[in-house]
């Protein structure tokens, strides 16, 4: 596995150094812990609730700058700039081989200021908008969140991370500020460096990053599952399956992401006694697959494909798991499980970009790359089965569908 240097810095920022002796190629990122699902805090002033899709849209405005195009900028320093927001975090990064220095001076810069202007936000709201009407036609998105929206009521991730049209239309100036000043903060904020880099030249420029100290509390947010079922209609040839399973935010997010993956790697891999009778059975094709999704205050699993037997496979599981319970699990079948996503996380960790994202995806979960590798160790037969009793029951479980219109 990559070694990771974690430091604090003197300002309060995280710093996370990512070694790759003899690479070319460096990445660097500043991130926040500040995503989508941040839409309710509380601050000195008492509780906070502010508009979906508001972190996105501060993400695009980081970008705008009175007298320059920053994407220019960044080009003429050979470097290739981007940024991304997700239920989390929000992230800036750059990557290149040349002139990083410069580039980091360049993004720390970036993010220690907004620029915002009555015509540059009104702007703005007609681009989201026709990003957000691009996604409203896509299958895929729409099932994505219509399986969240059935697994939770009133938490903030059953929301396009964009948020919905008639909501940026009531983005204002003070607003987007008001985040700016609670979530870009040093104690919210990792600075992640990836390359041949010497880590003491990277912690000292890091230390000239300036931002605010603000402290706010989040709201947590915990309800019950919204709608066992999620169905709609679209133009697709076949229909689209989520069959999705709740886990308990009470758990460590160590535990959650490791034995969520370890369960659906016994069930779901090719090879498994259920994904081949699902073959079998001309179920699922090569689209089956899974997704762990955790975060601080919510977490899931989808199993998912396309097929029109979706019933008929989300029996097939519950039969299995079933099964699973009454006659246990061979514990040489959960450390094979284990090792192969420990085998997954090293191998990714050699690619730059994956590795300063899933770096900084963990720091927003207040955990840490290493900490979920060396999990994967720890988990026995007794942890998986309790796991899958709890977690994995018809009770916990929401299927949503769509259908050919």
């Amino acid at each position: 596995m990559t070694d990771i240097i974690s430091k604090r810095l003197e300002n309060g920022a995280m710093c996370y150094i990512l070694p790759k002796k003899g690479y070319n190629e460096k990445e660097v990122m500043i991130a926040f812990s500040y995503g989508s699902s941040d839409t309710e805090f509380f601050d000195e002033n008492g509780r906070v609730k502010q508009t979906r899709g508001i972190a996105h849209f501060l993400e695009h405005k980081m970008f705008e700058e009175k007298d320059r195009n920053i994407f220019d900028s960044f080009s003429a320093l050979g470097l290739s700039a981007n940024a991304y927001t997700d239920f989390n975090t929000t992230a800036y990064y750059f990557s290149g081989c040349e002139n990083m220095e410069k580039g980091f001076d360049l993004l720390m810069e970036m993010v220690g200021s907004l620029y915002l202007t009555a015509e540059n936000i009104d702007k703005e709201k007609g681009i989201i908008t026709q990003e957000i009407n691009m996604y409203e036609d896509d299958p895929y998105w729409q099932i994505y969140f219509n399986t969240l929206k059935a697994m939770y009521g009133r938490n903030p991730i059953r929301y396009s991370i964009a948020g919905r049209a008639e909501d940026i239309a009531d983005i204002t100036e003070e607003e987007l500020k008001k985040s700016y000043k609670s979530f870009y903060t040093y104690e919210n904020c990792a600075v992640i460096v990836c390359g041949d880099v010497e880590c003491g030249a990277v912690t000292e420029q890091a230390e000239k990053l300036k931002l605010g100290s603000k402290r706010v509390e989040r709201a947590v947010c915990e309800d019950d599952i919204y709608k066992r079922e999620y169905s709609v209609h679209m133009p697709v040839e076949q229909s689209l399956y989520h069959i999705g399973y709740r886990a308990d935010p009470k758990i460590s997010i160590e535990d959650r992401i490791c034995i969520s993956n370890v369960i659906t790697d016994l069930l779901c891999s090719p090879g498994s006694g259920l994904y081949e009778r699902l073959y079998d059975k001309s179920f699922i094709d090569s689209g089956f697959g899974y997704e762990v999704l955790q975060g601080k205050d919510y977490g899931c699993t989808l199993i998912k494909g396309e097929g029109n037997n979706y019933r008929g496979i989300a029996e097939e599981i519950d039969s299995e798991i079933k099964n699973m319970l009454s006659s246990g699990i061979d514990i040489g079948d959960v450390k094979r499980a284990a090792g192969r996503l420990r085998t997954r996380m090293l191998f990714g960790s050699e690619n730059i970009s994956s590795i300063v994202s899933l770096t900084a995806d963990c720091f927003s979960k207040n955990t840490e790359v290493l900490d979920i590798y060396d999990n994967y160790d720890k988990i026995d037969v007794d942890d998986v089965m309790l796991f899958l009793k709890k977690q994995f029951s018809e009770d916990n479980r929401v299927l949503s569908t769509v259908q050919k219109a």
